[in-house]
């Protein structure tokens, strides 16, 4: 993988700059193309054609173009290519993305299979186009203030010419609220991701920017469903499936995979070994009970025949990564499941690993997320209640406060639940029901943690889901933010700070759009979560292999680090440290230190959110801004 920066000027030593924030990426090789109008950056991490001819920035006639990423199907274009008069000096996927659009202009992006982000600048028409691929796996920050643009794979490399950027107050609710930052926003003001599925387009000579989309799921949902049989759709998703896992072996070096022994790794595992063949897997194992998915890994790769390796992780190694979080994660970022993504990627490389493939994805579009039907359920009885009577009562119990009901409830968080119960029955749809189920930090907390209360995302899309059935409008909902912004970002990050490239073969577009046509009854049927997946994966893998509780490359996180943790929170939640980055009420956070110090029950996800926050904001911002007064 590698890592893109640009701007819509000239600056050799800001471009400079830029690449070497970045170099974790592109560590094999650099390069730029500057003129008077446009500069452009790329550093290289070689995957295929591993020569000089692979060298970025690539030209062709007016063409000037930085790439990241991977076209998988590019042998096919090249030939197409080829038989229309075009030839070759390398043996990359980047001259064929380059030539594509040189034939093709916009609408080469139709022809890709993959995973992207690359600008080309015409030097004719005197236009800059931005690319990120359909469902957002590489990532792509620019900045515009309707005078410079700045554009970068990561947002640390538009800080570094950047240096007075403010803090995006709503973002960072977001973040505390989600545990991540989605809806196109960024930590700072001006910042902006270039949506999924969409291009920019930037006119030299009038400074206009433009987003536009080339692709979207929605139309797909929108169609009739299938009118087959469960037999036929089982066997052509295990063709799909076959064919997208295949292409996304095409390298020109050692190609891993991960394994936690669950559904979706059990799944691509499996597929490559047969069809593939000398598929190497790779797992962490944990010693405390409850977190250790090695030995199901480990029975999966020996079925399936893998050349596999396990590493048990120490509380010291993790602890380690833990510190540089902020590091790894240039944002603030609050999904502590990095933590161990990055130590699996760690073992991949220790063992000679460039690519890794992993599975994400899954749970967005096949139906696997517990919190799916339990959320339906949840919502089912409640929304027989009429609104007026649930928002008269809620506010009425707001109005009493949990003290008087507390001794009928033995439960340590009670306060806690009765103000998120409150939340619940003042949804008024499907989607604000489940918005408010995943919040790490509730409402009720945001109010007296900041200023102005919390946000509220009404993602559109949930909508056409929805139409179709309300968990369906859940998985429309992740596959827009969660996914994108929270798993893409930790796999890209965890990889990226390895110098290995990630990719997610059931992030396939096409996958995507055959599932979105099969009917809801098969994705979650009979009590049973990912059902048509789950027809597929046992033709490879016996039943008893896989049924058990999903835990994921998951960590004992508070176990470990109750004493990392603690001397962290004491450092960075102290007085001092909060009113300097000027976001957070002290009092509140005190309240929970002292609840945390008596061994009362307190929301430890929100305490570690702000303190990843506290840790970003004093590596990225410093005393030099008090964001009160941006």
């Amino acid at each position: 993988m590698c890592g893109i920066v640009g701007f819509n000027y000239q600056d050799s030593t800001k471009l400079e700059s830029m690449l070497q924030s970045i170099q974790h990426r592109g560590p094999d090789d650099s390069g730029t193309y500057e003129d008077s109008d446009i500069s452009l950056g790329h550093a290289r991490l070689s995957i295929l054609d591993l020569s000089s001819h692979g060298h970025q920035p690539m030209s062709y006639e007016h063409l000037e173009m930085v790439f990241n990423g991977e076209v998988y199907n590019f042998m096919e274009i090249r030939r197409e290519l080829e038989a229309d008069g075009y030839s070759f000096v390398s043996n990359s996927d980047s001259e064929v993305v380059l030539k594509s659009f040189h034939k093709w202009g916009i609408k080469a992006v139709d022809r890709f299979i993959g995973m992207f982000a690359f600008a080309i600048y015409d030097k004719d028409q005197r236009v800059l186009y931005l690319f990120r691929d359909r469902v957002g796996v590489k990532p792509l920050y620019y900045y515009f203030d309707g005078d410079e643009l700045i554009f970068a794979s990561e947002i640390r490399a538009i800080k570094a010419i950047k240096s007075d950027l403010d803090i995006d107050r709503e973002a960072l609710k977001e973040y505390m609220q989600y545990e991540y930052i989605s809806s196109g926003k960024a930590i700072y003001k001006g910042c902006k991701r270039v949506t999924p599925g969409s291009y920019l387009t930037y006119k030299v000579d009038t400074k206009e920017l433009k987003e536009e989309s080339y692709w979207s799921i929605i139309p797909f949902l929108e169609m009739p469903k299938f009118d087959k049989s469960e037999e036929e759709l089982v066997d052509e998703l295990e063709a799909l499936l076959i064919d997208s896992f295949k292409y996304r072996m095409v390298s020109d070096v050692p190609v891993g995979v991960f394994l936690s022994g669950g559904v979706d790794s059990s799944l691509v595992a499996a597929i490559l070994q047969k069809h593939y063949g000398n598929i190497h897997t790779f797992t962490i194992g944990f010693k405390e009970a409850g977190y250790d998915e090695a030995p199901y890994a480990k029975a999966i790769a020996e079925h399936i025949g893998t050349t596999h390796t396990e590493k048990y992780i120490s509380a010291d190694e993790a602890a380690d990564i833990l510190k540089k979080f902020v590091d790894i994660n240039d944002e603030p970022f609050g999904d502590a499941s990095g933590i161990p993504t990055t130590l699996v990627c760690q073992v991949a490389k220790d063992n000679g690993m460039k690519v890794v493939l992993s599975a994400d994805g899954g749970d967005e579009i096949f139906c696997g997320y517990k919190r799916y039907w339990f959320t339906y359920d949840k919502g089912e009885k409640l929304f027989k209640i009429p609104l007026f009577l649930r928002e008269t009562l809620a506010k009425t119990l707001n109005i009493i406060g949990p003290k008087p009901f507390k001794p009928f409830f033995k439960l340590k968080d009670f306060e806690n639940k009765f103000y998120q119960a409150l939340s619940v029955m003042r949804a008024k749809d499907w989607r604000e029901l489940y918005e408010v189920m995943i919040r790490s930090t509730k409402d009720f907390e945001i109010i007296k943690l900041m200023d102005g209360g919390p946000i509220v995302l009404n993602e559109p899309t949930f909508k056409v889901g929805e139409n179709i059935h309300p968990i369906q409008g859940m998985m429309t909902w992740d596959y827009h933010r969660y996914m994108v912004d929270d798993i893409l970002v930790k796999v890209d990050r965890a990889t990226m700070y390895n110098s290995i490239e990630g990719r997610e073969p059931l992030l396939d577009h096409r996958i995507a759009e055959f599932m979105a046509r099969v009917p809801f009854e098969l994705k979650y049927k009979d009590g049973t979560s990912k059902y048509l997946l789950r027809k597929v994966l046992y033709r490879y893998v016996p039943k008893e292999l896989i049924e058990r509780p999903k835990m994921g490359f998951a960590i004992p996180m508070f176990e470990w680090f109750s004493q990392d943790l603690k001397a962290l929170l004491l450092k960075y939640l102290s007085k001092e440290k909060i009113e300097q980055s000027g976001v957070f009420h002290y009092e509140a956070i005190a309240d929970d230190m002292r609840r945390l110090e008596s061994g009362e029950h307190v929301n430890i996800d929100k305490l570690w959110l702000i303190l990843v926050y506290q840790m970003w904001y004093d590596k990225y911002m410093g005393t030099s801004k008090n964001i009160r007064h941006p």
